[in-house]
């Protein structure tokens, strides 16, 4: 018990320093916009704006991406980006970069293992995320898994458990409508987010082995499984579904799961 939940401690520190690895939200939207006078003159009012909070915004995140979340980053997205985002005129700018700073904070504080002030960041994000990036981007399940990770580091196992279930309902929805898409971009998309998807059901095989739900654990951490070797999907989706699938299953006592899962290794 004590080690699977310091798999979770790795995990969330994992996810948090390094968001790319998990399908996460894009990139802030890019303005073409250059030095010259003659060009920004071109550009809308919006345009402009959205290049004056990527100006304040994208150094900060940079620090970030360095990977060490210091206290510093943290009051700079509060009192640098969050502040002027909030004064944009301008809807899907204000909405963009608030969904932004706040995600970035709940990443610091989850790499901190500051929990509840990380789930705090995470449900707060919920209310720009309909404007951007949109709730058919997979930002919006992995948000809910986010919420989710720091909702198992405060052992609100229930709560942990609704939000997966939320996360990996949204997955299904994203899949069914990417369906109607242009076949190549399809399976692109769908390589990434079953990938995001296999994390969640994963995590929740660990909520459900917390609750004393030993077989729902197994059951649902072989789904993970399936996902991963089925789709192909990248190594930093299999190693993690494995290496929470053999910890599940040594502490479980169950002998069958024990051989099944010592059977399936890392990919290098």
């Amino acid at each position: 018990m004590l080690f699977l939940f310091a798999l979770l401690l790795v995990h969330a520190t994992a996810s948090a320093q390094n968001p790319s690895a998990q399908t996460q939200s894009p990139a802030p939207s890019k303005a073409s916009r250059h030095d010259s006078v003659e060009v920004v003159a071109h550009l809308s009012p919006e345009e402009v704006e959205v290049g004056n909070l990527e100006d304040v915004y994208e150094p900060i995140a940079q620090l970030q991406r360095k990977g060490t979340c210091t206290p510093e980053i943290i009051q700079r997205y509060q009192s640098e980006v969050i502040p002027l985002a909030e004064r944009s005129a301008f809807n899907v700018p204000k909405n963009e970069f608030l969904f932004l700073a706040n995600r970035d904070i709940g990443n610091c504080y989850l790499a901190q293992q500051k929990f509840a002030e990380a789930e705090a960041s995470f449900q707060k994000i919920l209310q720009y995320a309909p404007v951007w990036p949109g709730t058919d981007d997979s930002a919006y399940p992995i948000n809910f898994r986010q919420i989710a990770t720091a909702q198992m580091g405060q052992q609100h196992w229930t709560e942990a458990e609704q939000s997966l279930l939320k996360s990996i309902s949204l997955f299904d929805s994203q899949f069914a409508a990417g369906e109607k898409t242009d076949a190549e971009l399809h399976v692109q998309l769908s390589r990434n987010y079953r990938g995001s998807q296999s994390i969640s059901y994963a995590l929740l095989a660990v909520v459900y082995f917390r609750e004393g739900r030993i077989q729902e654990a197994l059951t649902t951490v072989e789904k993970a499984y399936d996902e991963v070797t089925k789709y192909e999907l990248a190594p930093q989706f299999h190693n993690q579904v494995v290496k929470i699938g053999k910890a599940i299953a040594d502490a479980s006592e169950d002998p069958a799961a024990q051989r099944t899962w010592s059977q399936r290794n890392p990919i290098q």
